[in-house]
Formats: C-alpha cells, structure tokens, sequence
C-alpha cells in the first residue's frame, strides 16, 4: 500500500491550519503570481514537512514520483515549494528516472520562485550525469514558454569544469535577443556563474559579444566580473 496521498493530505491540513491569511496576500502580491498562499513561513513549512517524514517512507521511485507530481498539482503555493523540499530531501531519486517527473513540473512552473529551484537543484545534477538530455534543454529554448527558455539557460548552474561550455554559449547567443526580463536575466546568472570557474572566459565572451547580449544580461554577468576584476588588481 503506498502512503503517498495519506502523507500529502497530512501535509495539507498542517497548512490549512497555520495559514495566516494577511500574510498570504502580501505574499501571493510580492511573488505576482495568480496561485493562492498560505502564507506560512519558511520554518513552518519545513516543521510540517519534518513530521510527515517521520511517519512515512517513501523508498521507491514511483512513490517519490506520485508524492512530488501530488504536491505540484496542489491549489496552493506552499504545496509546491513542499514538492520540491520533497526532491531535494530523498537524494536517492535524483536520476534519470526523475528527468520526465522534473520536465513535466518545468511545463506548469509560473514564477522564479519555483523554477529557479526545480531547475537549479533537481534538473542540473541529472543534467550533469546524464547528458543524453541535452537535446531537451536544447528544444526548451525555442519554447514559446519563457520558463522553458530560462531553465535551457540555468541547466547547468553549478557543474563548474563539468560545464558544457559550446552548449552554454550556443543557448545564450540563441537567445540574446530574447525580450522577456526572465530570459535576459538568466544570461547574466548564467555567465555569472560560469565566471566562477572561468573568469577570463566569460569576460573576453562578453567582450566579443557586447553588441548581441542587451545591457541586462550583461550586468547581471558583470556583478561577479567587477568584483573578480578590483581584486585581481
């Protein structure tokens, strides 16, 4: 018998029960999303979460996949942040069996909040084991979903040398002329982050291509290179 749906309707009504609904406004107004808040914080969510692994196991694949995808669908944004303390708590399903589970959240992801996270800490590190899924992030950035074509640009946040650095070039030049803020930003991030293993080539790249990347992405990625660059001197 899978515990998986008595598990998530524990952690529902542990919410349902802490909401603050002042709070809830204020936070559902400062995210600019339409999906309604509990408006708990962060240590509560986590207490919540604490308790209802204490009381159940989930050790299969199938019943980590069921308890993420369950907590994604969920009416509310905690729920969702729930499904990714989720992801991140049971280390031993991070493969590439998750990778569609992962995808499919991406296609309903609204908000940085939640697609930052999703895509920095569940699909980079299967990305970095797995590469045959390059050809996804590649088809995400022509995606007609701006969240799609940040995630192609954050895919691998954090692989440092492991960094498939002509699929990083290539995906930030495809989408330079990108008019979406998300997008734009998600260049910089990327460079940014990239600059920490290899300054030199991120500076010379943005220099080679200073007239293709907007101003935007280019100060995101510069905030690392200005500080790299003072204390070099």
């Amino acid at each position: 018998m899978s515990f998986v749906i008595p598990m998530v309707i524990y952690m529902q009504q542990q919410l349902a029960q802490s909401a603050d609904k002042a709070v809830a406004a204020q936070t559902q107004s400062s995210l600019s999303v339409k999906q309604p808040c509990y408006g708990i914080s962060t240590e509560q969510r986590h207490d919540i979460f604490q308790l209802a692994v204490a009381h159940t196991t989930i050790d299969t694949a199938d019943n980590y996949h069921r308890l993420l995808l369950w907590l994604w669908s969920g009416v509310y944004r905690e729920e969702r942040y729930l499904a990714l303390d989720a992801g991140e708590y049971y280390q031993l399903f991070i493969n590439e069996q998750a990778w569609p589970i992962y995808s499919e959240m991406l296609e309903t992801v609204d908000g940085i909040d939640v697609g930052d996270r999703l895509v920095t800490n569940l699909i980079s590190p299967v990305l970095k084991q797995h590469r045959e899924f390059e050809s996804d992030v590649i088809a995400w950035r022509d995606s007609d979903n701006k969240w799609l074509r940040r995630a192609a640009l954050l895919a691998q946040m954090n692989h440092q040398t492991e960094t498939n650095v002509d699929l990083l070039c290539d995906t930030i030049l495809h989408l330079a002329d990108d008019k979406e803020f998300e997008v734009q930003q998600a260049i910089g991030l990327a460079l940014r982050n990239y600059s920490e293993i290899d300054f030199p080539f991120v500076d010379q790249f943005i220099k080679t291509h200073f007239s293709r990347l907007q101003s935007q992405a280019r100060r995101e990625a510069r905030k690392v290179s200005m500080v790299l660059s003072v204390d070099s001197e």
